[in-house]
């Protein structure tokens, strides 16, 4: 498995610097945005124990954002938000060769952030230059509700507590993923009580502009989030990425993508 995961990975970063190359001789120029195609929700119709939902919104015809879940084993779900740096062709296919890493490497890690540590290690030595990675990766038990988690310099989650309070997940527990050859990153835990949500999101949220030059910012976020608190994920998700399309009047300057988990037994 290593050494084709190794082959994809030396060729999807040669086909990136190439069009990293082909980008910047046409300015970043690209067709218009579309939407692309909505993924099966609810993925798990199966278990009752939670439910997930994530909406996605490209700047570009490709997207630099990817968000990701699947089953660790039969009782732990995997949550995945990832962004790389850029955005279009060469950050779509370094972000599609992170996704199937983590994937992969998920299954012979003994945590989150060993899971990461193994990542960062391929992706240093594959010298991609000035591109990177911001992950949150998450093992979540679906039978207590604890997650435990690594974060390499992505923005932290929101927990949505049941008085409505949105407030702060974790912590960064390691730097940017690609850059610094590390060997170790941190795992830490928190818990999800019943009928709390986990909210990821990329930065393309908290750091839309609008016309004025105003961020959307953390803070904004946090109260969107708590005034709309009873809202399932599916709405919650889409609430949010309407607001922040509103809010920079639709002319998205980076991609936003939005994850939410629901802890329902």
């Amino acid at each position: 498995m290593m050494t084709n995961l190794w082959t994809d990975i030396d060729a999807i970063a040669r086909l990136a610097r190439s069009g990293q190359k082909a980008a910047d001789a046409s300015n970043g120029r690209s067709a218009e945005p579309i939407t692309p195609p909505a993924g099966t929700f609810p993925p798990f119709p199966g278990r009752r124990e939670f439910d997930i939902h994530a909406v996605d919104s490209p700047a570009r015809v490709v997207t630099g954002d990817s968000y990701d879940f699947f089953f660790v084993n039969e009782e732990t779900l995997a949550i995945v938000m990832a962004d790389v740096s850029g955005k279009g062709i060469p950050a779509a296919l370094l972000v599609g060769v992170t996704r199937s890493m983590v994937r992969h490497l998920s299954a012979v890690s003994s945590s989150p952030g060993d899971t990461l540590s193994r990542v960062n290690r391929i992706l240093y030595q594959t010298e991609l230059g000035a591109m990177y990675v911001t992950i949150f990766l998450g093992w979540y038990d679906t039978r207590t509700g604890r997650c435990v988690y690594a974060n390499a310099g992505h923005p932290r989650p929101f927990r949505i507590v049941a008085d409505g309070a949105a407030v702060p997940f974790g912590e960064v527990t390691g730097p940017i993923l690609g850059i610094l050859d590390l060997d170790r990153y941190v795992t830490k835990e928190a818990e999800l009580g019943v009928g709390d949500k986990l909210v990821l999101y990329t930065d393309g949220v908290t750091d839309a502009t609008a016309p004025d030059g105003e961020f959307f910012g953390v803070r904004r976020l946090a109260d969107l989030l708590s005034r709309n608190s009873a809202q399932p994920v599916d709405r919650l998700c889409r609430i949010v990425a309407d607001r922040v399309d509103e809010f920079q009047a639709h002319a998205r300057q980076d991609d936003t993508t939005i994850l939410a988990l629901q802890r329902n037994l």
